[in-house]
């Protein structure tokens, strides 16, 4: 906002004079996987071609990508759309992954916990764009800050699918795995971090599942064996139908869905395992109801519209404005995300209700009728 009232942010749907107005050009299309789990790179290649057909005879431009890509990726766009004006010293390329997190993407920007910046040429300068990248960040080449971004994305993956793996153990042993977890976290010298080491949900989102898969075809096309990274997906996939499980095949009961986005505060989609599970339920028979008050089915773009579209088209038929519409009086009541106040959501519990918590939100244990995905 403060941009837009100074004039220092504007939009432009034109590539020419973006280009020429401007130092830097940072590059951050979708990356996503084809129909066979290999990288997609159309949309970075198609805008890689117009800043270079952009650029003239322009002195200088940088340009950083920041697209997630395979290892070489980055060198060979480099060289296919800009090697005339690297050779002659008119471009500088760079790699620089971002880790930010929907929700809080500027605060991660300002504030990162991880700052790394692959250049072109070994040892190329960042003078007059130093304000881009913050002080302590690790200067390397271009196919290790690549690598880097799906090392963390592929870790972010095993460490989802391996706590909810441990959680389905203890499920069936009587055992809170919630509580080994916890513990597990406490040892910060070699567990590393307690971040997604959660049984829950299923992993989703734009980044792991698809990183996950582009990961494993390349290591394929090396002839390299990865049992651990070919497992994760299926591992999500296993978790999703134990959740399936859970809820029964009795076609008659009533299903209500109270966040359907993978995250709260977000109307993201993409890899939803609760967008799978509903048209699953939906195509069994099952009554379906979904709540989400950050989803707006007429509102949705991009990839998140495709996905509805191709799994639930039905879902603005699905979904109701409030909760004690959705959970009417009797079914099973999937708790996904944080997306309503626990006050507000348990008086219209009733008897005729199960409540299934498959995010781990603790407010919802003292509920009547509460049972957890892994607890």
């Amino acid at each position: 906002a403060a941009g837009i009232a100074d004039g220092t942010l504007h939009a432009t749907s034109d590539v020419a004079a973006a280009v020429a107005a401007s130092d830097v050009s940072i590059i951050c299309v979708g990356t996503p996987c084809d129909a066979d789990g290999a990288l997609n790179l159309e949309y970075v290649e198609a805008v890689s071609g117009q800043i270079r057909d952009a650029l003239g005879d322009k002195p200088t431009h940088r340009i950083v990508f920041r697209s997630t890509m395979l290892p070489g990726s980055t060198r060979r766009l480099a060289e296919k759309y800009f090697q005339n004006r690297i050779d002659d010293g008119r471009v500088d390329v760079f790699f620089f992954p971002e880790f930010l997190r929907q929700g809080a993407a500027v605060k991660d920007y300002l504030e990162p916990s991880l700052s790394v910046l692959g250049a072109y040429n070994e040892g190329q300068g960042i003078d007059g764009i130093e304000a881009l990248f913050p002080p302590e960040t690790e200067h390397v080449d271009l196919e290790t800050a690549e690598l880097l971004k799906y090392s963390c994305n592929a870790f972010h993956a095993a460490k989802v699918a391996f706590a909810n793996e441990i959680g389905r153990v203890g499920k069936r042993l009587g055992i809170d795995s919630r509580r080994v977890m916890d513990l597990l976290c406490r040892d910060t010298r070699l567990n590393i971090a307690p971040s997604y080491l959660r049984p829950g949900n299923p992993f989703g989102g734009s980044c792991l599942p698809k990183d996950v898969s582009a990961l494993t075809v390349l290591a394929a096309s090396l002839g390299v064996t990865v049992p651990t990274l070919g497992s994760l997906l299926p591992s999500n996939r296993a978790h999703l139908d134990h959740l399936r499980a859970l809820v029964g095949s009795d076609p008659s009961t009533e299903i209500a869905i109270v966040g359907l986005a993978f995250k709260h505060d977000t109307d993201d989609l993409r890899g939803s395992a609760l967008l799978t599970l509903a048209a699953d339920l939906l195509r069994a028979g099952h009554p379906v109801r979904i709540f989400d008050p950050y989803l707006k089915a007429d509102a949705l773009i991009g990839a998140s519209r495709v996905l509805v579209e191709q799994q639930l088209p039905s879902l603005g038929e699905l979904m109701r404005p409030t909760v004690e519409e959705t959970l009417g009086e009797r079914g099973i009541v999937l708790a996904s995300n944080r997306c309503v106040p626990v006050d507000t959501l348990a008086p219209h519990l009733k008897a005729g209700h199960r409540l299934i918590d498959v995010t781990g939100w603790s407010e919802l244990a003292g509920l009547p009728r509460y049972e957890g995905i892994c607890w």
